[in-house]
């Protein structure tokens, strides 16, 4: 086989590899992740957009932003694995997990994710 052969074979197989390898990238947000952005403030959303890559998705940042906010407005039990079961933006909750069946409901500002005491 010549060399010609080779390059004429083998480049659909390569093409057709980074067309596979890029539609993550090309997708857009998903409409659950474009609700949340809609409802928070300009500085925050800005926040949750820059740290929003690499596979991270808005939910996921907005849980681990909360998360963050709740342990420096001072835990009640620090040190303690804790899990974002659920958020509701419309009453400002998230339920937190720390145990099997042990929850808590959190009240936090929409706009700017600060946990409220």
């Amino acid at each position: 086989m010549n060399l010609s052969r080779a390059v004429a074979w083998s480049a659909p197989i390569l093409l057709s590899l980074t067309v596979l390898a890029t539609p993550a990238a090309a997708q857009g947000r998903s409409s659950l992740d474009a609700a949340l952005l809609a409802q928070l403030d300009g500085p925050t959303r800005a926040e949750v957009e820059r740290r929003a890559v690499a596979g991270n998705t808005v939910s996921n940042v907005v849980g681990t932003i909360l998360l963050n906010n709740y342990y420096k407005t001072g835990a009640r039990h620090p040190g303690r694995a804790l899990t974002v079961v659920a958020v509701d933006f419309p009453r400002g909750t998230v339920v937190l997990r720390r145990a099997a069946n042990v929850f808590e409901v959190v009240r936090f500002d929409p706009r700017t994710l600060r946990i409220l005491r």
